[in-house]
């Protein structure tokens, strides 16, 4: 391809990155909402702005949608929540601050709950091998390790199993988050993630000298 041609084409792939764009902020707060049976893809078009044609062109099903919609939201709330990620802070710290920030965004961002509810509804629909069961993934690893680091360092109690209580940390946000479904908003989500950390910081904990006697 020549210079010129290279040119002429990068406003093209720009033009065509904002419109995938808009598209899947589009879809987000659709199956944020509604959940992935209660959008179609004419409203999802609606939403965009767009010509059925600049859409086809982009997703040419509601399934290619969803899962580029669930991709890119859960990419975004990753990125996020690192920021809130002090590598020097003690282990039960950190998992409260990951937490809590975790809460704060998607409260603060309604769009960025169609990682949940897209994980949950179509991991169950899809099964434990299909690409939505990978947004157990990640935390199940990071909450393993911080175990694993907080037993080195004698904070978090040494008869625990990392795996299994990093898939039971998962399993109680998972459940705040199913709470928050029930909801007419996700307004309480911070408040349930401090309730669920009362409990794990202190189930984790290693006991004090007098606790322990």
């Amino acid at each position: 391809m020549s210079s010129e041609a290279t040119h002429q084409a990068r406003p093209q792939q720009q033009r065509a990155a904002r419109t995938r764009m808009q598209i899947l902020e589009a879809a987000a707060a659709a199956f944020a909402a509604h959940g992935y049976d209660g959008v179609s893809l004419n409203e999802v078009i609606r939403r965009s702005g767009l010509t059925k044609g600049a859409f086809y062109h982009h997703f040419a099903s509601r399934d290619e949608l969803a899962l580029a919609t669930f991709r890119y939201k859960q990419q975004q709330l990753i990125e996020q929540m690192a920021q809130a990620v002090d590598l020097d802070m003690p282990p039960l710290e950190r998992l409260a601050a990951l937490l809590r920030r975790r809460a704060r965004l998607l409260t603060r961002d309604r769009s960025l709950f169609v990682v949940v509810r897209l994980g949950i509804e179509l991991s169950m629909r899809h099964g434990p091998g299909s690409e939505y069961a990978t947004f157990t993934d990640l935390p199940l690893q990071l909450f393993g390790d911080i175990v694993r680091e907080g037993q080195a360092r004698g904070e978090i109690r040494a008869d625990l199993k990392p795996r299994p209580t990093a898939e039971t940390i998962f399993a109680g946000v998972l459940g705040i988050d199913q709470a928050a479904l029930l909801t007419p908003n996700q307004r309480d989500l911070p408040r349930r993630t401090d309730w669920l950390l009362d409990v794990l910081v202190r189930g984790l904990a290693t006991p004090t000298t007098e606790e322990a006697s």
